[in-house]
């Protein structure tokens, strides 16, 4: 009686589920989470077949390894937001229940053939860039990309790095957790920024999901229909290397655990970078290796104006020198 209540009309929604030759599944922030294990109930029904069907959820500045650790300690965290908010936290710990429930999900969803587009947003300030893209995780039917707002977009040295970075994680490259430490630099506060929310009021945000859904090569070949290639809607070639790696069997997920609450050293970003320059994928391919010249121009133009961009520039200054 109370599911009639609160689903209404639930047979004849499971019905067109079931009938559903494409399912799209958006979220936001702490619906992330849910919707994934939502998704792996929906497989382990039925009502969901991602062997007959092509089913994606867009993540958008998705609560994967947790919120900013900072916020923990504030105020209006402790002791006004609901004991459901103050729960995401304990997805910072990867040996917690509710970040192994999380794993165990994505890690059955992506098994089964499901494609996941995780998106984050520049100043963001509720969630890090590392756990919106899920940064721990990786799988084929992963794509990554970042949201710019019009009034933060600059072609300077630390957009193109971030997207560098990205190109390489959605390419099947270790980043050595270039991502990861590059977070703090483009973080928002929660006075004065809002990339939290407006990442879901710009259209190419879903527009690159439904590339990725409908134009994107499985590692779990739907059973009735052809894949078409992915470059044919504009996705970034280099993510062929993803596709050639899913082209075989079903492929696992692979995850690389990290405490989000441990502080991290930034002094490890020099010898990240000084790493990349000399790794083999990167030096082996043309276009990435055109990338990194062009950052190491932009790298000399660049004039950060907050004090995080300002200290990334001077700890770089000696991987410059080198190079």
């Amino acid at each position: 009686m109370i599911a009639e209540v609160l689903m209404p009309e639930r047979k004849r929604r499971a019905e067109m589920l079931k009938a559903a030759d494409t399912v799209f599944v958006v979220t936001h922030s702490q619906g992330t989470p849910v919707s994934a294990m939502l998704i792996e109930r929906l497989i382990e029904l039925e009502l969901l077949e991602p062997r007959r069907q092509r089913i994606g959820m867009l993540a958008m500045a998705g609560i994967s390894h947790g919120p900013l650790p900072y916020l923990k300690d504030n105020v209006v965290i402790k002791y006004i937001e609901s004991e459901a908010a103050r729960e995401l936290f304990e997805l910072m710990d990867p040996s917690s229940p509710q970040s192994q429930r999380y794993v165990g999900a994505l890690s059955t969803i992506l098994h089964k053939g499901v494609r996941l587009i995780c998106i984050g947003s520049w100043v963001d300030e509720v969630v890090p860039l590392y756990s919106a893209i899920i940064q721990g995780v990786s799988h084929p039917n992963v794509y990554r990309a970042m949201y710019v707002d019009s009034h933060h977009y600059l072609d300077d040295f630390l957009t193109n790095l971030i997207v560098f970075a990205l190109r390489l994680r959605n390419m099947g490259i270790y980043d050595h957790d270039l991502l990861t430490h590059l977070s703090e630099v483009v973080a928002g506060s929660l006075w004065g920024h809002s990339g939290h929310s407006t990442i879901y009021a710009e259209p190419a945000v879903f527009k690159l999901a439904l590339k990725w859904l409908l134009y994107s090569t499985s590692s779990v070949p739907l059973s009735s229909s052809a894949s078409v290639p992915t470059v044919a809607l504009g996705l970034p070639a280099g993510h062929q290397h993803a596709e050639a790696s899913a082209s075989g069997s079903q492929i696992h997920m692979s995850y690389r655990p990290f405490n989000a609450a441990e502080r991290l050293n930034p002094f490890f970003i020099p010898w990240i970078m000084r790493t990349l320059w000399d790794e083999p994928e990167i030096r082996q391919s043309e276009g990435l290796r055109a990338e990194l010249q062009r950052l190491v121009a932009l790298f000399d133009k660049w004039a950060p104006e907050t004090k995080a961009g300002k200290e990334l520039k001077y700890r770089l200054e000696p991987v410059r020198a080198a190079l």
